[in-house]
Order: structure tokens, then C-alpha cells, then sequence
């Protein structure tokens, strides 16, 4: 009778450790499906970043072409001006005030492209953070995942262990 009791025992302890190894794995694939997922976030993140970088630098390019269209436009507009009040456009004075407008609006352009060029580049430094945090979390998850297997195993194979030398110890 006690025989049969042991090898009872066994095969529970076997059919246990079974059960808990298919509800450990499913727990690991859950925590990978997750870690993997949470990766494709980072990833989609990180590719908007980068095409919203693009075109704050193009809006920039574009915004610096506006001004410096707008400057020449307002040069013509000032020459036009001293011409109209009988001020020779070739004076002095008119010369200087045509050359500070292409001036201001060729400054105002590259201030224009300086601004963009930083909210372009801390776009880009978001994508370059999330592109390395994808990674690591890709690699966690992995090994995670990898770990987890085996500590689940170890873990089931050493109670189903004790339970076997516990009944051949009796």
C-alpha cells in the first residue's frame, strides 16, 4: 500500500509540476508578447520623430525663403519709395536703407532656420533616445524571457526532485 501511495505521489507531483510549467510558460510568453510590443511603440515613436524632424526642417528652408523673398520685395518697395519723394536711389542714404533691409530679412531667415534646425534636432534626439531604448527593451524582454524558461524549469525539475528522493528516502 505504501508503494502505491508513493508512486501517487510522484505522478501528482509530476502532473503538478507539468501544470506549472504550461502556466509559467504562458505567463512568459504574456511578458514577452508585452515587452515586444511595448518595442514596436518605441520604433513607431521614434520613426515619427524623425519624419517630424524632416519637416521642421523643411518648414524652416521654407519660412528663410519667405523672408528673403519678402526682403527683396521690400527692397524694391524702399527704392520705389525714394524714388517716388525725389531721393536719388543711388544716394547715400537711400543705399543704406536698401542694404539694412537685405540685411534684417537676411538675418531674420537664418534666425528662422536656427530655430527650426533646434526643434528639428531635438525631434531627432528623441528619435536616437527611442531607437536606444527600443533596443534595450528588446534585449530585456528576450533574455527575460530566456531566463524566466530556464529558472521554471530548474524550478519544477528540483520540486518534482525532492518529492522523488523524499519517497526513495522513506
Amino acid at each position: 500500500m505504501c508503494v502505491i501511495d508513493d508512486v501517487a505521489n510522484i505522478i501528482s507531483t509530476s502532473s503538478g509540476m507539468i501544470g506549472n510549467i504550461i502556466s509559467g510558460m504562458s505567463n512568459l510568453k504574456l511578458q514577452k508578447a508585452q515587452g515586444l510590443y511595448k518595442t514596436n511603440l518605441m520604433l513607431t515613436e521614434a520613426k515619427q520623430a524623425e519624419k517630424d524632424a524632416a519637416y521642421e526642417r523643411q518648414e524652416g528652408i521654407e519660412q528663410a525663403r519667405k523672408e528673403r523673398l519678402n526682403s527683396i520685395l521690400n527692397m524694391g518697395a524702399k527704392k520705389a519709395a525714394f524714388a517716388a519723394s525725389n531721393i536719388a536711389v543711388s544716394s547715400q542714404t537711400a543705399l543704406n536703407a536698401v542694404d539694412d533691409e537685405k540685411l534684417n530679412g537676411e538675418l531674420s531667415a537664418l534666425t528662422t532656420l536656427k530655430t527650426s534646425e533646434r526643434r528639428a534636432q531635438s525631434y531627432s534626439d528623441r528619435a536616437i533616445s527611442l531607437y536606444n531604448n527600443a533596443a534595450l527593451n528588446s534585449f530585456n524582454t528576450k533574455q527575460s524571457y530566456k531566463m524566466g524558461g530556464m529558472n521554471l524549469f530548474k524550478d519544477s525539475f528540483n520540486d518534482s526532485l525532492k518529492t522523488v528522493l523524499s519517497v526513495v528516502t522513506k
